[in-house]
């Protein structure tokens, strides 16, 4: 019960709690069906923010950095859209969600390997749960789902 009360003030407040998570990427495009499934990892470092990781299956390993903007939504959207948008798909900007998530966040994440592969990705974080879902995009234009 103790570690449940810890979990959901760190989720809560975002602040001072180092979390760990290992988000599942699933293809939603041809580009990523042709690479397949891929894994993350993600340590919150509190405050929102923290360093994310992804390896692609030719061995290359993105490392970047996420955050989360608590209360506020300024250019996120066009990717998270443009995957979930109405009826599958996004209908020009989106600087707003067509959604609703209730103690929710938009969160952006950003990483770069080795080889000069780039990924973008954005995403919605409960604030209670610490979970979450949103897109990922590679710069070789595969989109993936991914879901924590």
């Amino acid at each position: 019960m103790r570690a449940l009360v810890s979990l959901a003030v760190c989720g809560l407040l975002l602040t001072g709690c180092a979390v760990v998570r290992d988000p599942e990427l699933f293809p939603a495009n041809a580009m990523a069906q042709s690479m397949g499934p891929l894994s993350a990892h993600l340590i919150g470092h509190g405050g929102g923010n923290g360093t994310i990781s992804l390896v692609l299956p030719s061995g290359e390993v993105l490392n970047g950095r996420y955050s989360i903007n608590v209360g506020g939504a300024v250019g996120f959207g066009s990717l998270y859209g443009s995957v979930y948008g109405r009826g599958g798909y996004a209908t020009g900007a989106a600087q707003g969600a067509a959604f609703s998530m209730p103690n929710s966040s938009p969160g952006v994440a950003d990483m770069i390997g080795p080889k000069g592969t780039t990924a973008h990705c954005e995403f919605m974080n409960n604030n209670l749960g610490g979970h979450g879902n949103g897109v990922c995009r590679l710069s070789n234009g595969a989109d993936y789902r991914m879901q924590y």
